[in-house]
Order: structure tokens, then sequence, then C-alpha cells
């Protein structure tokens, strides 16, 4: 989490998320890149015989609204680069991770229309699957400054060591309690003794963190997690995906999707 990518059309949600990524850039001593993808305004418009207005006053209004992020966060003695990209609308948001060596993504969210379509118009399924780095997705900033509570839900049958080491470095930076939960279905439901000792394996090589082993027994996966959460007071919710289905096909783009839809907490996505 050294260098942190902002994507922001300057909304609610996506204030929120940037204001998430300052106190994640300040605790972690990273370096933001704020990036607006923005039309060019030159090129022609998808209507016969129609073309767009190239709107300088507009290109002006957004570099001062990116220039404010930067010294915002230069203020606070944060490392600070905005982006503005002009063109043709195909640009996404995958094509900038590499670039700037980019290690980490927080993003907002719309709930009105869930993340299909994220901030900058991009697809969010698409960002999710395309992008290697943890994504973290906000709707709205947490009630509480700092994260004490996090969840990381799993059915644990795979090794989780890498997503598990993004998240615990997530905890570390608040002292955060990290809360394993092993979804148990109750079609193909597990022995209690075997899930617990299946979420222990899984952080035999991570000392010094505090954690707690949960089950919870449902054929709703949302539903469990979001139920945990509520019942534990967390602060955010981690899920595992995979470049092409997900954990034990525990987790899909839809159970993300529903997740981050459904509940107002951050969801953080690691593509294991």
């Amino acid at each position: 989490m050294k260098r942190i990518l902002v994507p922001t059309d300057f909304s609610a949600c996506a204030n929120a998320a940037a204001e998430m990524a300052l106190q994640i850039a300040k605790l972690n001593e990273a370096e933001i890149y704020f990036l607006h993808l923005s039309t060019d305004y030159s090129t022609p418009a998808h209507v016969p015989g129609k073309s767009v207005v190239h709107d300088s006053s507009e290109i002006g209004i957004i570099k001062d609204k990116l220039d404010q992020l930067v010294k915002a966060a230069e203020a606070d003695g944060i490392r600070a680069k905005r982006e503005l990209v002009i063109g043709s609308g195909q640009e996404q948001i995958k094509d900038y991770i590499q670039p700037y060596k980019i290690d980490f993504l927080v993003m907002g969210s719309h709930g009105a229309t869930g993340i299909r379509e994220l901030i900058l118009g991009s697809n969010t399924q698409n960002v999710i699957k395309n992008i290697r780095v943890p994504s973290l997705v906000v709707k709205q900033m947490p009630k509480r400054k700092e994260l004490k509570h996090i969840v990381f839900a799993s059915n644990f049958k795979r090794d989780c060591s890498n997503s598990l080491n993004e998240v615990i470095a997530i905890s570390r930076l608040w002292g955060s309690r990290v809360h394993l939960l092993f979804i148990n279905l109750l079609n193909h439901l597990i022995e209690e003794n075997t899930a617990r000792g299946m979420m222990s394996k899984q952080m035999e090589d991570f000392l010094n963190v505090d954690y707690t082993l949960n089950i919870t027994e449902t054929n709703d996966k949302e539903f469990g997690i979001a139920q945990f959460a509520s019942e534990i007071d967390a602060d955010l919710i981690a899920v595992v995906m995979e470049k092409k289905n997900l954990v034990g096909r525990l987790f899909s783009p839809g159970i993300a999707e529903r997740l981050i839809n459904h509940s107002a907490l951050p969801v953080l996505i690691v593509n294991q």
C-alpha cells in the first residue's frame, strides 16, 4: 500500500473514497494518485451528424477539483499527484495500474445504482475481475475513524495466505481485530472442529495478529456475512476473489456486488 490510486468523479461516494484513501496513505506513508477519466469533447458523439463541443471551462473546473484534492493531501503531509485523462471514453481504470506501479485501489460506489456502474462509468464487475491489486470499495465513510473490526469471510478450502496478508496489513494500520468467518453451507455442512482447524491453519504463519474464529451456517452467503458483520459492529468486510472463479466457488462477482449494494460498510476485494 505504497501507491494508492483513487479514481474520482467528485461525487459524495467518490469523496468518501478519497477521504478513506487519505487516512490509509497517512498511516502507511503512501503516495496517492487522484485519477479522473473524461471523454474527449472533440471526438464525435454517438448521434449522426452531431459532435460534442469542447467545454474548456468544464475541464478547468475538473482540474481545480483535482488540485484541491492534492492540496488537501499535501497539507496533511501526504504525497499526492493528480491525473486528468481526456480520451475516447474507452479508457479503463486498469490501464493506469501498471504504469504508475499502483498496489492499492480505493474507489467509490453509488448506492442507488449499485456497483455495476461505478464512478467514471466503468463496469465495476470488470474492474474487480481485471485488477490484480486489492480494491477497497466505499459508499460512505465508516462511522468510526479507526477501523476496529474487520470481517474476513471465506470457506478456507484453499490457501488464503496472500489475501490474508493484505487484510492483516490493513488491520495493522488501526490495530484492528480480524474476525475470520467460515461460511458453512447448510446443504454441505462441515464439522465445527474441522472448520475451526481450517481457519487456524491459515493463520499459522501470521504472528501478533488479534483475530477470532467464527462460523455461520447458512445457504445465503451474502446474508450470513452481512448478519455477522452487524452482530460484531464491523467496520469493513473483506472477501477473496480468484481470476476466473472464486475460492471454492464461495464468492462470485455477484456476491461482491450484493455485499456492496446492501451494506453501508466498505468492502475490500482481494484477488487471490
